[in-house]
């Protein structure tokens, strides 16, 4: 026994020194600074909420791993690599969910990575990849115990990605199943067929959420691991009986649809995760008030909507998303 924990411990120091010494690089993909606008009233009704641990704010980031002697294939901190990592969790805290009434999971929209051109991260088409629901008390222990799950094959996964982005939404869905009150982990299961990858999107914080099971099936916290904080792109979507509907900082459209990247130079992606679908509206306007663009989409639920501003000015602009009930409006800053 001391020999193993001996053992674990050189591990987790030695990748700790590496990730130091540039084992980890980070590509910043985006930044998203959302304005919430708050004037119409809201009311109760039954419906569901995207829990998110993401910093708004914050850059949406991959981490890849540079190869060196104990890695010599590289891979990606949040994905396949050559450290076997079998899974990607994040820890979402009951907080977040404790004034709704009869909470349950209901799907988990991932934001994953995949560049066609390149033929890096998420590929594929034999394997699967699995979301696995964990209990958890707080982001400083380990996943605790499995609650439930789903799966879902790479050709699935991929065929979500529209357009040309390398970031794209898959949502796993369940058969709604109650969240323990302190808290839960969503987890990202790897797929293992040899030459599948599945790669997610994480940001940098400043409290650290993640944690990977590696190949000896044990828990570590990413920070601890690797010398970051950061929170995976992971978006639980929980239902109750009294959400609240209409514009809130925490509820409704504002956390369903995602701009990036913010500043943008001339294309502007909105990343749409909705738990059921809709039809929205979704118009752009300049500083003056003028509308610049205005679409309808019949059927969204989760989906990459790409709007192209390259003919426009640089910059403050505003775009409205709405379904006819809720509305949000963010703050987009265009810099060519």
């Amino acid at each position: 026994m001391i020999k193993k924990l001996l053992t674990i411990a050189t591990v987790v120091l030695a990748v700790a020194v590496n990730a130091q010494n540039g084992k980890v690089s980070q590509n910043t993909f985006s930044e998203v600074m959302p304005v919430t606008i708050s004037n119409e009233k809201a009311t109760l009704a039954p419906g569901c909420q995207t829990l998110s641990p993401i910093n708004s704010t914050a850059n949406v980031t991959l981490y890849t791993l540079n190869t060196s002697t104990a890695c010599t294939t590289g891979g990606y901190l949040i994905g396949n690599n050559c450290y076997g990592y079998k899974e990607e969790a994040q820890y979402l805290d009951g907080s977040s969910y404790a004034a709704v009434t009869g909470p349950s999971i209901t799907a988990v929209s991932v934001g994953f990575y995949r560049n066609a051109t390149l033929l890096k991260g998420t590929k594929g088409t034999t394997g699967t990849v699995g979301m696995q629901i964990y209990s958890g008390v707080s982001a400083a222990t380990a996943p605790g115990v499995a609650i439930t799950s789903t799966t879902a094959t790479l050709s699935q996964i991929i065929a979500a990605q529209t357009g040309t982005s390398t970031l794209f939404v898959y949502t796993f869905t369940f058969t709604p199943f109650a969240l323990p009150a302190t808290g839960f982990y969503a987890s990202l299961v790897l797929p293992t067929t040899v030459g599948d990858t599945a790669v997610a999107y994480t940001q940098t914080s400043t409290v650290n959420g993640a944690w990977n099971k590696d190949n000896t099936n044990a828990w570590f916290d990413i920070f601890a691991d690797w010398g970051v904080k950061v929170n995976n792109v992971f978006l639980p979507i929980v239902c109750g009986s009294n959400i609240t509907t209409g514009i809130s900082k925490n509820l409704g459209l504002s956390k369903d649809v995602t701009i990036m990247p913010n500043p943008s130079s001339g294309l502007v992606n909105l990343a749409v995760t909705l738990a059921q679908t809709e039809n929205l509206t979704v118009t752009v306007s300049n500083a003056l008030g003028q509308q610049i663009i205005s679409n309808k989409y019949d059927g969204i639920s989760n989906e990459l909507i790409t709007l192209d501003l390259n003919n426009q000015s640089n910059g403050v602009y505003f775009v409205t998303v709405s379904n006819g009930k809720d509305k949000m409006v963010q703050r987009l800053i265009l810099s060519k």
